[in-house]
């Protein structure tokens, strides 16, 4: 191995001699190379060879050729590439063969070769690169595509990319990949004919090449593709027959979203002339387009096809129509999807909030709109909230909602129903008859709710029936933390304290709740300190001792060394 490496090291004298007379690299880069390229050698010549040794020897040759590229544009030299670069290229080809041999089932590999014989000129040896990787990854389809992209693209040359597409058809007849490409090559083949005749013989082999490939394939996204480069080609008599076999397959609802998007396009199809509604006052393919989803949702009454219909025509291009004539196109489809039934969840929270932007419906059909759509989505939530929105005018219709919705909902969504209609409370009267009524509720709804209710009787009806309430609260326990300090900072809030009205919500707070939290003691001790008499503490502190849980204890007596300390 040490003797193949030295020779392969000589070889390379030359054009580090070269580098060094042109002052491309100095004596100690020189010899850095020099030492890199040996490294390099010894790892891809050892008995058990590592794809990264190969990986890492290319990147570094690459990486010399660029860096040299610099360095004579900085000192304008052009002498002598084929000694210097010309080598390098030459070598680095010989690498790449090796490195294919060792793994050529790595199919990156050979992309990269054919990008690196691009960069340095070996275009010839290209179609050997990709016959080599065909006759080892020919059971991949996306090969032969490649190879029939490159003779294309790259190389302009149709006949032989057509080839490649026979070739690889014949080894996957039932490709749709190979099928589509070769129809556009025969399409290209077709523009470029010299003559009629030519031109005719290349739309009959791309006729043969959709109807084989429909056969085989099956797919009708198949025919979609090539339906499209038809029409991107503009050849006629390959259109009409292709429409004709997409339109016998109308038992699928994808045709019917296919033409829709091809009418927006401008591209009409005749057959479809029996649907359009001609009382709609939009522009041909906005109407065309609004027929056939109508049409196809009578057909396939499906929330997934009315929900793409609505998302067609909020991406309508503005060429098409204005904004406030897309609002009420869209509009329109919503109303249709609702009335037949077929509007997701998704698209209902939509619609409704349109309808609420635009403010064109009354109350009642509101109304009738919202009770529709509950119906068919009972556990809408949304819905349930806006149906008690509509009727905040109305307390005790409101709670005949919340009696419905409580038929629907577990506990943790019908108290978020109620927090709704709290929000929404405006008058003392109001208030108290939903009061009666949360009397009613499971007992986990109206213990959520009491902290709430009790700042909103505040709010409403003042500090006496907030007052009123939290005696009712203390009552009949449990009450949460949140009661007492809601409560608490209600009479705080007051111009005039009332000391014995704060101590009594203190008191009943820690008689609750003076077990389990250290907060409700410092609290109060924070409050005699601040506002009442400071001369209470110490009785509060022992109190707090006494009655803490054993394990919190140590966490409230630290609290308080700390908060004297400082």
């Amino acid at each position: 191995m040490a003797e193949q490496v030295n020779q392969r090291i000589e070889g390379m004298i030359n054009e580090l001699e070269q580098m060094k007379r042109l002052n491309l690299y100095d004596d100690d880069e020189i010899k850095e190379i020099s030492r890199k390229r040996k490294e390099f050698e010894y790892r891809i010549q050892r008995r058990v060879k590592e794809k990264d040794d190969f990986v890492h020897y290319i990147a570094y040759e690459l990486a010399l050729l660029e860096d040299i590229s610099l360095r004579r544009k900085k000192a304008h030299l052009s002498e002598k590439r084929s000694d210097i670069e010309y080598a390098i290229a030459k070598r680095l080809n010989k690498i790449f063969k090796q490195f294919i041999y060792r793994f050529q089932n790595n199919i990156e590999i050979y992309f990269e070769y054919i990008k690196f014989c691009r960069s340095v000129g070996f275009q010839h040896a290209i179609s050997g690169i990709i016959s080599q990787m065909l006759l080892v990854h020919g059971d991949k389809p996306k090969m032969w595509q490649m190879a029939s992209k490159w003779e294309s693209k790259e190389q302009q040359n149709f006949e032989s990319a057509r080839g490649f597409l026979l070739k690889g058809i014949h080894r996957h007849p039932e490709s749709d990949i190979l099928y589509i490409d070769l129809f556009e090559v025969e399409l290209i083949l077709a523009f470029k004919a010299k003559d009629d005749e030519q031109k005719e013989i290349c739309i009959k082999r791309a006729d043969v090449v959709w109807k084989n490939g429909i056969k085989t394939v099956g797919d009708i996204t198949f025919l979609f593709k090539v339906c499209d480069l038809a029409m991107k080609c503009g050849v006629e008599e390959l259109i009409k027959s292709i429409k004709e076999e997409i339109w016998s397959r109308n038992d699928q609802k994808e045709v019917w979203i296919y033409i829709a998007d091809k009418e927006l396009e401008g591209y009409h199809w005749e057959v479809i002339e029996e649907f359009i509604n001609e009382d709609y006052h939009f522009s041909k393919e906005i109407k065309n387009y609004v027929s056939v989803y109508e049409e196809a949702l009578q057909r396939f009454p499906d929330e997934k096809l009315c929900t793409k219909f609505i998302h067609g025509i909020l991406r309508l291009n503005d060429t098409l129509c204005t904004d406030l004539q897309k609002i009420r196109i869209v509009k329109q489809a919503w109303m249709f999807g609702h009335e037949n039934g077929v509007l997701s969840n998704d698209m209902y929270a939509f619609g409704i909030e349109l309808l609420k932007f635009e403010n064109t419906l009354s109350t009642e059909d509101f109304k009738q709109i919202i009770d529709t759509a509950l119906v068919k989505n009972p556990n809408a939530m949304f819905l349930w909230k806006e149906k008690l929105l509509l009727n905040t005018k109305d307390e005790k219709q409101q709670l005949l909602i919340l009696k419905e919705a409580g038929k629907v909902f577990k506990a943790k969504d019908y108290l978020h129903l109620w927090n709704v209609l709290l929000d929404n409370i405006q008058t003392s009267e109001a208030l108290k008859s939903c009061y009666e009524k949360f009397k009613n509720c499971e007992e986990a709804v109206l213990l959520a709710i009491k902290p709430k209710l009790l700042n909103k009787m505040y709010k409403c009806s003042g500090l006496k029936a907030s007052r009123d309430l939290y005696e009712e609260f203390i009552r009949t326990p449990p009450t949460q933390i949140e009661v007492h300090t809601v409560m608490i900072d209600i009479e705080k809030s007051q111009p005039k304290l009332n000391l014995k009205n704060i101590r009594k919500c203190f008191e009943c707070l820690v008689q609750h709740h003076g077990a389990n939290s250290v907060q409700v003691w410092i609290d109060y001790i924070n409050f005699e300190t601040q506002n009442g008499s400071p001369q209470n503490t110490p009785a509060i502190y022992r109190r707090a001792v006494a009655v803490l849980k054993k394990e919190l204890v140590d966490e409230f007596i630290k609290n308080q060394t700390l908060s004297r300390i400082k």
